[in-house]
């Protein structure tokens, strides 16, 4: 894979993660609050503070991937 391709892929998942840890993506698993039966939990912490962890993960995933493979000593020559 070239590195043009790599780097708009790994921009790509980046600016989804962006989007879907703190943007709308949060109104995909905030229950309403009118709901009986809602359930704001899962594995015991709150859902959206999980989904929230889950794309911050997926930011600093593809920021050691960059740092790895495209910030590299022989850039700085």
């Amino acid at each position: 894979m070239n590195i043009l391709t790599n780097t708009r892929l790994l921009t790509g998942f980046f600016l989804l993660a962006v989007f879907m840890g703190a943007g709308p993506g949060l109104h995909l698993v905030n229950p309403d609050f009118s709901d009986p039966q809602a359930d704001f939990t899962t594995l015991g912490l709150p859902t959206i503070y999980l989904w929230g962890l889950f794309w911050y993960v997926i930011q600093f995933g593809v920021i050691l991937i960059a740092y790895r493979c495209h910030w590299s000593a022989r850039d700085d020559d």
